[in-house]
């Protein structure tokens, strides 16, 4: 009897090992396709299906701007990656911008020599490499409204390069959910309307500039300003958040969460204000120290005995800011941590008035005062300052010189979590 001729047996499962995987590989393309052709309905794009060979790809217009998704190999050697490029386009800003991270090749290039422009906003220059053939036109259009919204997407999307034209993402793999689609091409086309839009940036400029001085406006004001990119409107949630009217935020990020449904900051944000009851902030700080009644001792506040008295303000400053957290995520750790907590620390004061009124201290007069209080390293932002906002005495107003270092002691009472800024009620110097 002749033996069994095994090569046939070697065919046989090769062919059926050969049509299983081109089962397997036209159900996972038939899926991609599904989640981006749902993708590009929602975003109202055209969509060219994936083949074995080839991706798929969406494209349209988007915020006024064109944009389009593509999937595409990328070859190294012998090895092959797939890639997700996310890509939107806007009016060349004329300054030969380019942007991209301080960290990998980026950072290496800096080191080797490469062109770092500084903008004079730290955390940004900490963040980015700039580069442009024109480096006053590329400090013009980088205002603080711009640069905040810059480092918000970089926090989000950390492979993200801004051109003078466009905005780019590259993610390592072909992406299969529409949801992640729709949300990160929409967060790139906000930073693009941003960078695009001089009314857009000159309105948010204006919210984060008076953020950045301890100012929170009233709701009116904030939607008088408010604008129609996802950057404006979570500059406007989280100044009301800062000032504890939760219900009007919580409209804002909900109405986001609705358009951008997995973006990582507009989600936490919106399940944020679930968990906390609308209770506008309306302090009254106290006035000038009154001596104690007959009988009565004053608090010592330098009691070292006192757990409920916090004296390290470099330790609270690091919990909260010194990881790469979040907004939301460092507001619902000061609500649910410091929320409340009597400190007494010190630091340099950086400006001081006397106002009638604030959004979040409450009713006066007091002198209202900034003080830095903490330099943070942190990984994606470089030196970060925390400061305290913090309601004085107004006849105290004399001793308060910008650069002179102080000793208060107050109670935290809110956070405005992006600008990296903790108030403090009732203040009194030591």
């Amino acid at each position: 009897m002749d033996a069994f001729p095994f090569w046939i047996l070697f065919v046989v499962i090769g062919l059926v090992t050969t049509a299983i995987a081109i089962v397997v590989a036209k159900r996972q393309i038939d899926a991609m396709n599904a989640a981006w052709q749902m993708a590009a309905e929602r975003l109202g794009f055209k969509f060219a299906p994936g083949t074995i060979r080839g991706g798929p790809t969406i494209s349209g217009d988007i915020d006024g701007h064109p944009g389009e998704i593509h999937s595409y190999s990328k070859s190294s050697g012998k090895n092959s990656s797939r890639y997700t490029r996310y890509s939107v386009v806007f009016p060349p800003i004329g300054a030969g911008l380019r942007l991209s991270r301080q960290s990998g090749l980026g950072q290496l290039l800096k080191v080797l020599g490469s062109q770092d422009i500084e903008i004079g906003e730290p955390a940004f220059d900490q963040a980015f490499i700039v580069q442009a053939s024109d480096p006053r036109a590329a400090r013009a259009t980088l205002t603080s409204g711009v640069t905040m919204a810059l480092n918000r997407l970089i926090a989000v999307h950390p492979q993200v390069v801004v051109m003078d034209d466009r905005v780019v993402l590259d993610h390592q793999a072909t992406v299969r959910d529409a949801e992640v689609l729709v949300s990160t091409i929409r967060r790139l086309s906000s930073a693009a309307t941003v960078l695009a839009d001089s009314d857009e940036a000159e309105a948010l400029s204006r919210m984060v500039d008076e953020r950045l001085q301890g100012t929170v406006a009233e709701p009116h004001a904030l939607a008088a300003e408010s604008r129609t990119s996802v950057d404006s409107r979570l500059s406007v949630g989280e100044a009301l958040m800062a000032a504890g009217t939760v219900d009007i935020a919580g409209r804002i990020f909900q109405a986001l969460a609705g358009e951008l449904p997995a973006d990582a900051e507009v989600k936490g944000w919106s399940e944020h204000t679930k968990t906390i009851p609308d209770a506008t902030v309306t302090a009254t700080p106290p006035r000038d120290p009154s001596p104690p009644a007959d009988g009565q001792q004053a608090r010592d506040v330098s009691d070292p005995d006192d757990p409920s008295i916090d004296r390290d303000p470099v330790a609270v400053a690091t919990d909260l800011f010194g990881e790469n957290r979040l907004s939301f995520e460092t507001a619902e750790r000061f609500a649910k941590t410091y929320e409340g907590r009597s400190v007494r620390w010190t630091g340099k004061v950086r400006s001081a008035q006397v106002v009638e009124h604030d959004r979040i201290l409450g009713d006066g007069p007091y002198a209202k005062t900034i003080i830095d209080i903490a330099s943070l390293e942190n990984d994606l932002f470089g030196n970060t300052v925390v400061s305290a906002v913090v309601a004085l005495p107004d006849s105290t107003i004399g001793s308060l010189t910008p650069g002179g270092e102080v000793t208060f002691t107050g109670t935290l009472i809110g956070i405005d979590a992006l600008v990296r800024n903790v108030y403090v009620s009732g203040g009194r110097l030591v």
